[in-house]
């Protein structure tokens, strides 16, 4: 009887370990697929967006400009 169970608790091992690891890898393929897809949709966005600078952007770049002259000036 103490066979059979080690036998029982050996494959019952061997096959607790075959599903983590199934697990594991199942999460690993969805978070480097869900990085790879991240990036191309910034990649995307920063095609489109090449050499057009948003509106909002101007300003802040120049008060911080300014800001930095000021500080050199006095």
């Amino acid at each position: 009887m103490s066979e059979s169970r080690a036998i029982f608790l050996r494959k019952g091992l061997i096959g607790t370990g075959a599903l983590v690891a199934l697990l594991l890898l199942a999460s690993f393929y969805s978070i480097v697929s869900s990085a790879v897809d991240r990036a191309a949709r910034q990649r995307s966005a920063a095609a489109e967006g090449f050499g057009q600078p948003s509106a909002s952007a101007l300003p802040a770049r120049s008060a911080r400009t300014n800001g930095m002259l000021a500080r050199a000036g006095s």
